[in-house]
């Protein structure tokens, strides 16, 4: 479960209050509540809010954040990148040794506004994936009538990738134990097309193993992924979020004018 690109939730037990179909709906509505915001305060009530609502649920923060984390380059990237794109107040200029280089007030503000967005996103998502297993993650998209060819496939892919990883990983310990990060240039570029080679080999046969185990079991005849069940808890969670929606609609508009003018 470590090398999981999503933090699901290990074990077999379900969700008690809420369904993951209930969880999903949710947080795909919040997410489109905080994609159609302009205003920056706006988008960071809502980051607030979902990090209170996540913090009730007992949400796994250390798993969450280090997983938010890796999206940090490309939140940054946007931020410092849209200045130099578009404005007309000019803060600064970098100079290059072409030309000057302008930084914009307006790109600086654009770019805050896209960077704290995505940052609500990712934070949301995560939050709500690690309430939930795998099992429950198929089921919960089974239930928004995702196709199922597309879950099985998405299913094969989130199981297979972190055991190539997990192989990937041991592969490269092994060759640091036998002393090849130290060789010279030539023997490093071979011990890296040696491992390049040895991990598409065994990605090919486990490959093959998988395809095999799953056509046993019924694969490409008829795939039965169960839907989740919606329960009545979720009933809070959708009261909740068109709360939100008449918030950030009016409440919040209104309160932000009399607070910054």
């Amino acid at each position: 479960m470590e090398y999981f690109l999503l933090p699901f939730r290990e074990g077999a037990g379900a969700l008690r209050r809420f369904s993951s179909a209930g969880i999903l709906i949710s947080a795909i509505g919040v997410g489109v509540i905080a994609a159609i915001q302009t205003e920056i305060q706006s988008i960071l009530t809502i980051l607030v809010l979902v990090v209170i609502g996540a913090s009730i649920a007992r949400t796994r923060w250390r798993v969450v954040l280090s997983l938010a984390g890796k999206f940090e380059v490309l939140i940054l990237f946007w931020i410092f990148l849209m200045p130099f794109m578009y404005g007309e107040t000019i803060l600064l200029s970098v100079q290059l040794p072409w030309r000057s280089l302008p930084f914009y007030l307006e790109g600086l503000q654009f770019g805050v506004l896209i960077g704290f967005r995505m940052m609500t996103m990712v934070i949301l998502f995560i939050a709500a994936l690690s309430h939930m297993t795998l099992s429950e993650f198929i089921g919960a998209l089974r239930t928004i009538r995702v196709p199922v060819t597309i879950l099985g496939s998405l299913l094969i892919m989130l199981r297979y990738i972190p055991l190539f990883i997990g192989e990937r990983k041991r592969m490269q310990e092994a060759q640091s134990l036998r002393g090849y990060d130290y060789g010279t240039r030539f023997e490093r570029i071979k011990s890296l097309g040696y491992l390049i080679g040895s991990t598409i080999d065994r990605a090919f046969d486990r490959s093959i193993t998988v395809y095999e185990a799953m056509t046993l079991r019924g694969f490409g005849k008829g795939m039965v992924i169960q839907a989740s069940r919606l329960k009545r808890g979720d009933f809070l969670l959708f009261v909740l979020l068109f709360l939100l929606l008449l918030f950030t609609t009016f409440f919040l508009q209104s309160l932000l004018m009399v607070v910054f003018q």
